[in-house]
């Protein structure tokens, strides 16, 4: 049975309120072997893991019953974690001033009749902009927190915080309502928190706007044709009947004022391109950028937005049109928070190639909405344990020394090999052990690195 390190448990046991004790034990273990399998991790794979010394044979019924409970039995629920979760971040990171949500959504592949929840997708993956791929599976939509980490260049990791299964056909509530409701849950968790919310154009949505409360700020991309319109409303004729006006005429589009700005001869006054410097993608850039005022009465209602047009004068990236809540915002901010949403996808791509969180096959709808949450969870445990444990071990020391020109120190896959290297130093301890002892570890050795094949 592998040891759970004192670093590391802590951490872990600050999620012990989400379960009830037995579950919480069985969260422990398995968290423990998902981190030390290799291949293809099942459940029934990562719970042979958890006893490598004994492999049980594969011939008979599960002999791991309470791994399989834990999904599919259990009354803990993926909400009560990601609370615990959410308290566990805010609690052992450093953030200052607003807290930084990151919403996108994903496809993991499955396949199956029987399989509860699966549909057909757009897999972003694999399409193009010419052309749309579907995939069969369970489509993600899920919230995360941004952390800067201390020390470096702007560089920006996303914990996995919350997520919800988007079900599809008709009735089922869309991505965008249910990132509302995941927003909702995290207002009420922190009533003393302000937040701001990154979302693509899929999240610019009236669903996901409407009535936004002023304790979060959004930070989204709209459409190069919106109809938008002038916030200022106009003071009505004298005798003048009918309903007054609730704003002012319609605007130009967030495309048809880059137009404009081009067919500008002056540098005064409105729709002037305005040069500004942001580091973006760990890189320092020098953008155009146009920013305005206006009412977009389909989606927010009429609330205030300000709309930045931003220009990549190499001409490498496309016109990108960015819109937030707070009016107060520089175009400067609004650039750096919009690409902070990048880490999302490294997010995804770590869960799927490191976690392998798409790996586990279940059926019923018990554990399907809580494995995929599951993981994410403990993907934020092992992040949370390298930026404020780890990485000051001996074995990140070392794991450091070997790195390549294109490793870092920040890939999820680096946390995990550190964590591994932890693990397995205090599980056999050499300096205490009899020669029974050393033996014994030998084969179990053994048998972990025969089940990793």
């Amino acid at each position: 049975m592998w040891i759970i390190v004192d670093s590391l448990r802590p951490i872990v046991d600050t999620l012990a309120p989400a379960f009830s004790h037995p579950s919480s034990v069985t969260n422990t273990s398995f968290f423990l072997a998902w981190v030390m399998s290799f291949g293809h991790k099942t459940i029934l794979r990562v719970a042979e893991q958890q006893h490598p010394d004994s492999p049980p044979d594969r011939s008979q019924d599960h002999s791991f019953h309470p791994f399989y409970n834990f999904f599919e039995r259990s009354a803990w629920t993926p909400a009560g974690l990601a609370q615990q979760v959410a308290i566990l971040i805010l609690t052992r990171l450093t953030f200052t001033g607003c807290v930084t949500l990151l919403v996108d959504d994903t496809l993991l592949h499955k396949s199956g009749k029987s399989v509860w929840g699966i549909g057909w997708f757009r897999d972003a993956v694999a399409s193009t902009r010419k052309r749309v791929a579907t995939a069969s599976g369970h489509n993600w939509v899920v919230v995360s927190i941004a952390f800067r980490i201390p020390g470096t260049d702007g560089l920006i990791l996303a914990l996995p915080l919350m997520s919800r299964l988007h079900r599809s056909g008709k009735g089922q509530p869309g991505c965008s309502t249910l990132a509302r409701q995941m927003i909702e849950e995290v207002l009420e968790w922190f009533p003393d928190r302000r937040f701001t919310l990154v979302g693509d154009g899929a999240y610019a949505a009236k669903t996901l706007l409407a009535d936004l409360p002023d304790r979060i700020t959004f930070v989204g991309r709209l459409r190069g044709d919106a109809a938008v319109y002038d916030p200022r409303v106009p003071t009505p004729k004298k005798g003048q009947r009918g309903r007054r006006a609730q704003k002012g005429p319609r605007l130009p589009s967030p495309k048809q004022a880059a137009l404009k700005a081009d067919r500008k001869r002056t540098t005064t006054g409105d729709w002037v391109w305005q040069s500004i410097v942001v580091s973006i993608y760990g890189k320092t850039k020098e953008l155009r950028a146009i920013s305005y005022e206006v009412v977009w009465s389909h989606v927010t209602g009429l609330r205030r937005l300000k709309i930045v047009v931003v220009r990549d004068p190499s001409g490498k990236m496309d016109d990108i049109y960015l819109f937030t809540t707070d009016l107060q915002a520089s175009a400067e901010w609004v650039i750096t928070q919009f690409a902070w949403r990048w880490s999302i996808e490294v997010l995804f791509r770590g869960s799927k190639q490191v976690m392998e969180i798409e790996s586990p096959q279940h059926r019923c709808r018990s554990s399907v909405e809580k494995v995929a949450p599951w993981v994410w969870s403990m993907q934020s445990v092992i992040m949370v344990w390298y930026l404020t444990e780890g990485q000051t071990t001996s074995e990140a020391v070392e794991s450091r020394s070997r790195m390549g020109e294109w490793d870092s120190e920040w890939s999820l896959r680096h946390m995990v090999r550190v964590m591994r290297s932890v693990i397995l130093n205090a599980t056999f301890d050499t300096n205490s052990a009899d020669p029974s002892q050393l033996l014994q570890m030998v084969q179990t050795l053994k048998s972990w690195g025969n089940m990793a094949v």
